[in-house]
C-alpha cells in the first residue's frame, strides 16, 4: 500500500506518461512506411497494451510488438540476444535499459538490427522510484546515454524536469555508418 501510494504520487509530480507520448505523438506523426521494431511492449493494464505505442503509429508501417514473456501475447524477443541484422528502420527501446543489467548489449544489438539510417528511441527514467524489483538495475544521466550511444548520431536529447535534475530521457539517434 505504502509503495503503490508513492508510485501514485510521482506519476503525478513527474508525469512520465505525458512526457514519454509527447515525443513519440511527433516521431509517430512524421514516420510512414516503416519496419519499427518495439522492445518490451509490456502487458495488458487497464484492459489495453497500456504501455505499447503501437496505436500511436500510421497503419502503413510494419509494428512489430515484442517482450521477454511469453504471457504477454508478442513476439519473444531478447534484446541482450537478438540476432537481427539490417532488419529495422526504428527500433524502440523505451523503459526497458533501467531493466536490463548488460544494457551495452542491448545498445549493440539495436545497432546491429537497424538499417543504415535507422533510428533508434530511447526512454529512460532518471529520477524515478524503483519499479519491477528485483529487475531495476539502473538510472542514466545524458552523460551516459551520449556515451552509449557514440556509434550513432544523436539528433534529439530532451528531458522532462530541469536539466539539473531531471526526471527522465527521451533520445533520438540514427545509425548513420
Amino acid at each position: 500500500m505504502f509503495k503503490s501510494f508513492f508510485k501514485t504520487i510521482s506519476h503525478l509530480i513527474f508525469r512520465p506518461r505525458q512526457f514519454n507520448h509527447k515525443w513519440i505523438a511527433k516521431l509517430a506523426h512524421e514516420t510512414r512506411n516503416k519496419k519499427i521494431l518495439e522492445l518490451g511492449s509490456g502487458k495488458i493494464y487497464k484492459g489495453d497494451y497500456y504501455y505499447s505505442v503501437k496505436d500511436m503509429f500510421d497503419a502503413s508501417n510494419e509494428f512489430i510488438q515484442s517482450d521477454i514473456k511469453k504471457e504477454y501475447g508478442h513476439r519473444i524477443v531478447d534484446a541482450t540476444s537478438m540476432k537481427f541484422e539490417n532488419e529495422f528502420d526504428v527500433v524502440l527501446c523505451m523503459n526497458l535499459l533501467e531493466h536490463v543489467y548488460d544494457f551495452q548489449m542491448v545498445i549493440d544489438n539495436i545497432y546491429d538490427a537497424l538499417n543504415k539510417n535507422g533510428l533508434i528511441v530511447i526512454l529512460v527514467p532518471a529520477f524515478y522510484p524503483l519499479h519491477d524489483e528485483p529487475h531495476d538495475y539502473w538510472r542514466f544521466t545524458e552523460h551516459s546515454l551520449r556515451k552509449l550511444l557514440n556509434r550513432f548520431s544523436l539528433t534529439r536529447l530532451e528531458y522532462s524536469g530541469i536539466r539539473q535534475y531531471p526526471f527522465a530521457y527521451y533520445v533520438e539517434a540514427v545509425k548513420d555508418h
